[in-house]
């Protein structure tokens, strides 16, 4: 058996070859593929989760149907330092060399696209200074106006595009990492296309906190549809491993898939890094449990040291004591006023201790007043090392008292 072809994807920005327990989410982003297909508007799609749910890995399949079904796509990751124009002249510029098949009237409306995109400025390592690429009559890039004409040429790439049989999607990954104004334009061009002929089709994918990022932009977002990523279930998580291997001419024995089940609990990210240990382990045309016990513990340590052992390395005895009263209260996302009470204190006087918590990601805020940690199975990694964290929070008691009335 050749072991390099490992099926099993463990590179960061690499996607499982098979999409498994995302059926629903698949089949919404499809319906409304061909909806803006036939220029019908379709809702806004936004895919969210914790980290490592697949998210990134859907929406890129997403843009994918998109491209077969003959569309155009512009897709980037929001980046507060990252204007969208940027992003949008490199996509434009990659559908001109991968749609060999486009008209050359089409490809002409992109290239003209390209050359009203307002500058890009690109720094020169080592102080050399800057490197600026600008189209014709290309306005400043932090311009009023340069904002609105990069709406209008959006709308007017999007006409075009109708008129020529394609349609237009915008994808968005890191949703929670936009900047306000980059996000409002496209929103608005969303927007804008949906009482028209030729809709734009959105398609995001961010952290749980996306949500209330969009509304702050505008409250007509809540109406798009969200779909929360989560666990897979024991079902998927067969699929996950067993579909791929198949192709391959290896089958997986049930109770080795039960292994990385337990050991997962259905999370994508672990189950890829377990599914390629056991892969390069096995021999033959089986996976068995043996190949899965027989590595489980060095990729425990490995995710362990790579996932949670940074941030929780350098959490203080106080923020210890925070950590394992939200840990008490079991997985998942609770209210501030939860975990005081879990300590006998009042809310106001842990938001020290939270926002350290935040800066050190070890927990984040999905909404206003809750709270949830930032990794998935951060709980079970709390169980594995309880007796350490306890021992640092111990040294923090007396910081954490209840304060009397007079003191507050």
């Amino acid at each position: 058996m050749d072991r390099v072809r490992n099926p099993y994807r463990t590179a960061p920005g690499s996607d499982p070859p098979e999409l498994a327990g995302r059926g629903a989410e698949l089949g919404a982003a499809r319906y409304a593929i061909e909806m803006t297909k036939a220029g019908e508007p379709a809702k806004p799609l936004v895919f969210v989760g914790l980290r490592g749910m697949g998210k990134t890995a859907l929406l890129r399949r997403v843009a994918a149907d998109a491209r077969e079904s003959g569309g155009i796509t512009i897709v980037g990751e929001a980046d507060r330092s990252l204007r969208f124009g940027e992003v949008m002249r490199r996509e434009l510029a990659e559908a001109l060399t991968r749609s060999e098949s486009l008209p050359s009237r089409l490809g002409s409306v992109i290239r003209r696209a390209i050359e009203k995109l307002p500058k890009i400025s690109y720094e020169i390592p080592h102080g050399a200074g800057s490197l600026q690429i600008t189209g014709n009559e290309t306005p400043a890039a932090d311009d009023l106006k340069a904002n609105d004409s990069l709406e209008d040429l959006l709308l007017m790439l999007n006409e075009q595009l109708h008129h020529h049989g394609r349609s237009l999607t915008i994808g968005l990954d890191e949703i929670q990492e936009s900047r306000a104004d980059d996000l409002l334009r496209i929103i608005r061009v969303v927007h804008k296309t949906a009482g028209t002929e030729h809709p734009i089709l959105f398609v995001g994918a961010g952290l749980p906190n996306s949500a209330p990022v969009l509304r702050s932009v505008r409250t007509y977002t809540e109406r798009w549809a969200y779909f929360r990523l989560g666990l897979l279930t024991r079902a998927d998580t067969f699929d996950a491993l067993d579909v791929p291997a198949r192709a391959l001419g290896v089958h997986w024995d049930q109770d080795a898939i039960e292994q990385v089940y337990v050991r997962t609990l259905g999370y994508p990210y672990f189950l890829q890094e377990y599914a390629s240990a056991a892969w390069v382990h096995h021999r033959g045309e089986r996976i068995a449990a043996d190949d899965v016990v027989a590595t489980a513990t060095g990729v425990q340590r490995m995710l362990d040291e790579s996932v949670y052992d940074r941030s929780f390395a350098s959490i203080t005895p106080r923020e210890a004591i925070y950590a394992l009263a939200l840990h008490g209260l079991g997985p998942g996302t609770h209210h501030s006023e939860a975990i005081a009470g879990a300590l006998s204190m009042e809310a106001a006087d842990l938001s020290s201790v939270r926002t350290q918590l935040i800066k050190k990601d070890v927990i984040f805020s999905p909404a206003r007043g809750l709270t949830e940690f930032r990794m998935p199975l951060t709980n079970e990694y709390i169980d594995r090392h309880l007796p350490e964290l306890q021992k640092r929070s111990r040294l923090g008691e007396n910081a954490l008292k209840p304060k009397s009335r007079d003191e507050r």
